[in-house]
């Protein structure tokens, strides 16, 4: 009972939710609608009631052949235009505003389920029940929303005709209602159960719809292109994807015609009840108990009742339906933020004001959220103000994971981390960040202008051309800019026409580039140079390491398996299986033949001496020479 309760609270607050965002959208455009759903809702009532008083009109002047033409009838006539003509503009106008409301709730919502995904934990991406919850919200109830308006405001105008003519029947034969809504009954339970049905399986198979989009999206992806030619894999993509949309269209089927099935014996029912109706009101027109003016009143009024009431019904269904998806549209938008979750409210300071911090790990560990092993376990060490810091070791020791907990992605599981002594939970993300420039590996590059590109480095200054043009000379990508067809205008990516493609050396020079305009006080870089050839690594690291000595005023955090580019560091931490097992100078670290001595010797024993078997004692990925 108590779960029931629940579930018609969760019910009723969704509705009010819906109603409150329509108003919320547009007050305007809601109270336009609502005026129109009455007046349309009271027109046709009008139509039947100066029908019949028309048709009653003529049959006594029929009846009184020697009468003059009586002027009430024109008078009803020219009303009856009227009622018509109004009609017929109102429900022009109707669909004009519908039109524009719903675009403008369509454009509402999605800007709403937008801005929650931007703003949540990065965590939430990392769990997949999170991404069904956002399938759902995305594929679903964005644009239930604007259908729940309509037929809100569809039910109000059918309502209103509905209680209309429920007047009428009820000051004649007042039995005559419930008979019509008792065989209706049926319908409607049919009609509801069905809609919660398909919720619930449009819910569960959430994952599958990812699936679907996920494969059709790979087929037609350019970076998958060359893969899916090469190996030939396209036919088993393509087989994949429709084993998916035939389990989906079989699922499908087999509700529609189960609710067939149910709808056509319901249907039995209600169509022998109105027959029978106009049957009674027939027997009292022979038997002089009504006018034919009245018959033809109270037989539209049962017929258009009857499918005022059948229609209702099937809105119900609708608002049903669409209320369910509506809930867990407000529960994707109910998801509350920890870790980017506002703290004081103070304001970021701009990046040139701030000073390079002293970084403190103090007994750092960390899992990810949903898992207990440790990726990180017991980190402590300090990197002091200007600092040139390289962190080395094998794949998955926790290197990436230590600069994501920096930049405040996550919080530690344990221990904490501060910036000259104030833990960064107390800080408010934006503030944070002021204080960083980071680009990891699997940066994006973004389908805009290549300026765009790297002005979103530092957002507040994207329109400083000047800016970004001294980052490119930083970078070393000032270069490539005269071989662009648009120079700084062209757009980067096939994706839109006109668009050029870069090499992936070239894409990682513009992230570079992207990280410099920032100028923060704090640059982390996660594999920097990777896809870099032998001559732009060293140009980006002479240039880097030459303006830090003559300007120490920029703490540098730089993650490499190049270790012609990590000896130049000033310390290089050593992690491996998510501890610090050596930290010291490239000379220190030599000195001392451990971990990053036996690393350095595997990478550089194919130059000193290529006939030599390096040892397979470390996991040291060594793609990149």
């Amino acid at each position: 009972m108590r779960g029931k309760l629940h579930t018609l609270r969760t019910y009723g607050a969704a509705i009010a939710g819906l109603v409150r965002l329509a108003w919320q959208t547009s007050p305007a455009f809601f109270l336009l609608a609502v005026g129109l759903t009455l007046l349309l809702g009271l027109l046709p009532a009008a139509n039947i009631l100066l029908t019949s008083a028309l048709l009653q009109t003529l049959v006594e002047a029929v009846q009184t052949p020697a009468a003059a033409f009586p002027p009430r009838f024109l008078l009803l006539l020219g009303l009856l235009a009227a009622t018509h003509v109004l009609t017929q503009v109102a429900q022009q106008t109707n669909t004009v505003v519908h039109e524009l409301y719903r675009t403008r709730v369509t454009n509402d919502v999605q800007l709403r389920i937008s801005a929650k995904a931007a703003a949540i934990d990065l965590a939430y991406f990392e769990d997949p029940a999170f991404h069904n919850q956002m399938q759902t919200a995305v594929n679903e109830a964005a644009f239930r929303v604007p259908m729940f308006i309509d037929r809100l405001l569809v039910a109000g105008s059918t309502l209103t005709t509905f209680g209309s003519l429920t007047a009428i029947i009820l000051l004649w034969q007042p039995w005559i209602v419930p008979v019509l809504l008792g065989s209706s009954l049926g319908t409607l339970w049919i009609a509801t159960h069905f809609a919660s049905v398909r919720v619930r399986v449009l819910a569960e198979r959430a994952e599958t719809e990812r699936k679907k989009h996920y494969l059709s999206t790979l087929l037609a992806s350019d970076q998958a292109a060359k893969e899916i030619r090469l190996f030939g894999i396209g036919g088993w993509l393509l087989d994949s994807l429709r084993q998916v949309l035939d389990r989906t269209y079989r699922q499908d089927r087999r509700l529609a015609l189960r609710e067939l099935s149910y709808a056509g014996a319901a249907a039995l029912l209600l169509g022998a009840v109105q027959p029978a109706l106009i049957a009674f009101t027939a027997w009292q027109t022979f038997a002089g108990l009504i006018t034919i003016g009245q018959f033809s009143l109270y037989t539209q009024s049962i017929i258009q009742l009857e499918a005022g009431w059948t229609q209702l019904m099937f809105i119900q269904s609708g608002l049903h339906e669409n209320t369910l998806f509506a809930m867990q549209l407000f529960q994707f938008l109910a998801l509350e933020s920890q870790v980017e979750a506002q703290r004081d409210g103070r304001a970021a300071a701009p990046c040139a004001r701030l000073s390079p911090p002293r970084i403190e790990f103090r007994h750092v560990s960390f899992a990810y959220p949903g898992t207990e092993q440790r990726v990180l376990d017991d980190i402590s060490f300090t990197i002091e103000p200007g600092e040139a810091i390289a962190l080395v070791g094998t794949n998955g020791a926790g290197k990436t994971t230590l600069i994501k907990l920096l930049a405040g992605l996550y919080e530690p599981t344990a221990g904490s981390i501060c910036l000259d002594g104030v833990d960064l939970r107390a800080l408010d993300r934006a503030e944070l960040r002021a204080y960083l420039s980071v680009i990891f590996q699997d940066f994006t590059i973004y389908h805009l202008s290549l300026r765009e590109n790297i002005g979103v480095g530092q957002i507040e200054e994207i329109e400083r051309i000047e800016r970004i043009e001294a980052a490119a000379r930083r970078s070393g990508l000032e270069q490539l800019i005269p071989t662009l067809p648009h120079g700084y205008a062209t757009v980067l990516g096939r994706y839109w026409d006109h668009g050029h493609e870069l090499s992936g050396g070239q894409r990682q020079l513009v992230a570079l580039t992207r990280a410099l305009v920032r100028d923060a006080p704090v640059l982390i870089l996660d594999e920097p140079s990777a896809a870099l050839d032998i001559h732009a690594e060293q140009r980006f690291f002479k240039q880097l390491l030459d303006e830090r000595a003559e300007q120490p005023e920029r703490t540098i955090i730089f993650i490499s398996h190049r270790f012609t580019t990590v000896r130049r560091a000033q310390r290089i931490f050593v992690l491996t299986q998510g501890r610090i097992a050596e930290q010291g100078s490239h000379e220190e670290l030599m000195a001392l033949s451990g971990y990053y001595a036996e690393m350095f010797n595997l990478q550089a024993a194919p130059y000193t001496n290529p006939a030599s078997e390096p040892r397979n004692t470390v996991e040291i990925d060594t793609s990149q020479p």
